[in-house]
């Protein structure tokens, strides 16, 4: 009974102190903008960001190819047979896959 008289006492002589401490607590822990959250929304925003930077170098690369592909006609030719396995009637195609990737 002692130590709760002297925890009140001394809550009591310290009210801002006391105040300021659970104010702060409030806010960084149970609030809509508790620091759990924030943290949840920079991990998301990073991810989103990492996720517009790897759409935005496909948008360039595949901007780059359709400009060539308009200039040049031979490169829809290239492009057929390098991606699709495409080939003339007189030719044969040997795809070669490296067992070491897997």
């Amino acid at each position: 009974m002692l130590i709760i008289k002297r925890f009140f006492r001394y809550l009591g002589r310290h009210k801002y102190a006391t105040t300021i401490v659970i104010f702060v607590a409030l806010i960084a822990f149970l609030d809509s903008n508790s620091l759990y959250n924030r943290y949840q929304l920079y991990k998301e925003e990073s991810a989103l960001r990492s996720e517009i930077e790897a759409y935005r170098s496909q948008y360039e690369r595949d901007t780059r190819l359709y400009m060539e592909l308009q200039r040049d006609p031979n490169a829809v030719v290239r492009i057929a047979r390098e991606k699709y396995y495409m080939k003339n009637e007189n030719e044969d195609v040997y795809v070669f896959e490296d067992e070491t990737a897997e």
